[in-house]
């Protein structure tokens, strides 16, 4: 555990409440896969000293992931990594936001937010396989469909990898077709983890939409064919204009 102290982050998004910044960097962690069911968490103290917050604090955000099932309290042991449920796989035949959309007849296009470059946290350093200290691209798109704003989606990516970026066309062009394009990179596999929320003010503003409106959040890591991390990114998604479609295959019949 004294290893993944690093990776114990806060965001510093001031939209966001320091006890969501606190639950969602610990989904994160578990997500990559730097925890694991049954790992133990540091005590509250120890935890509001590593993320620089009061105790009260730390509670609250602990006791939120145990009644969202990320985490379990075991009575004289401290807090744990509950058990979670399985992650259903799902293939879409199309990669890419303007390409899905594009397939189902609809127009997309974007909006570039932010644009900037970092120090990346320690755990996005980590899922694009870089070195902590190499500088990464943020951009931060509004996504829109027949020009409704639908989701708010924040890319990171290696500077080192892609330096054009910063000057790229990304409101009038793919990213995806951009990386294919300007630096033979073409994303071959992603891998999506989704769950509820609900947006922060920035994010209802952007979005058109109630603070109280419910949204899923999407994480996406996209890999190239050689499952090279290509960008890490995470999108709020307007709840009352999305829909996933999951088609299962199975060579077992289904016993009920």
């Amino acid at each position: 555990m004294t290893q993944l102290a690093k990776y114990f982050r806060l965001t510093r998004d001031a939209s966001l409440p320091l006890y969501q910044q606190i639950q969602d960097n610990i989904i994160q962690l578990v997500d990559s896969g730097l925890l694991s069911a049954g790992d133990s968490l540091p005590a509250e103290r120890l935890l509001s000293e590593i993320y620089g917050v009061n105790r009260m604090t730390v509670r609250q955000a602990i006791e939120g992931l145990v009644q969202k099932g990320w985490i379990e309290r075991r009575h004289g042991a401290g807090s744990f990594i509950a058990r979670q449920q399985p992650v259903q796989q799902f293939t879409p035949t199309v990669i890419g936001f303007s390409q899905r959309m594009r397939e189902a007849g609809m127009d997309p296009s974007s909006r570039l937010l932010h644009r900037e470059i970092i120090t990346p946290e320690p755990l996005i350093a980590h899922r694009l396989g870089i070195e902590p200290d190499s500088p990464v691209i943020v951009l931060k798109r509004l996504r829109l469909v027949n020009q409704e704003p639908l989701m708010i989606e924040t890319s990171y990516l290696s500077q080192a990898m892609f330096p054009g970026l910063m000057h790229a066309d990304l409101e009038g062009e793919s990213l995806y077709r951009i990386l294919q394009h300007d630096y033979g990179m073409t994303v071959y596999e992603t891998e999506h983890t989704m769950e509820p929320t609900l947006p922060n003010a920035f994010e209802a503003h952007h979005l058109g939409v109630a603070l109280n409106l419910p949204a899923m959040l999407v994480r996406v890591v996209a890999y190239s064919v050689d499952r090279l991390p290509l960008e890490m990114s995470k999108a709020i998604v307007r709840g009352d204009r999305c829909r996933y479609f999951f088609r299962v295959h199975t060579r077992i019949p289904i016993m009920e």
